[in-house]
């Protein structure tokens, strides 16, 4: 189910060298952060997203250091100034580092079956709809 929802995920960044892999890769975040605030928080949901970013960070040096200090909108802007710097590559890689991490975390906090409805509905994900 992990490797699905990642490729639902993926499949709304465009991995083009115009910059809109960066462009698509924060809409998507956006997407899931506003999906799941409801749902768990905004202060849990910008927490997860620090997480992913600390725990992805030894992999792409690039990426701004995070300290989970509940500044989460602060932080949020300081990755997407990173991101937006980055080859389209690179921010393919980081970004399916960082979901597959967020992703793991919302399993074990919410379980899997919750974590891809709601995921299938930030993306726009049809085949949700119809179960």
């Amino acid at each position: 189910m992990r490797s699905e929802l990642l490729r639902t995920l993926l499949e709304q960044v465009d991995n083009r060298a115009d910059g809109t892999a960066q462009r698509d890769a924060i809409v998507v975040w956006l997407a899931l952060l506003g999906k799941f605030s409801p749902l768990i928080g905004p202060g849990s949901v910008n927490v997860l997203f620090m997480r992913s970013v600390e725990v992805n960070r030894a992999a792409f040096a690039w990426l701004p250091p995070i300290a989970l200090d509940g500044a989460g909108g602060a932080h949020f802007s300081a990755f997407e100034t990173v991101l937006k710097t980055q080859p389209s590559e690179e921010v393919m890689r980081a970004t399916r580092a960082l979901l597959g991490t967020f992703i793991d975390s919302l399993f074990t906090l919410i379980g899997p079956a919750l974590t891809a409805k709601f995921v299938g509905s930030a993306v726009g994900d049809k085949r949700d709809q119809k179960k």
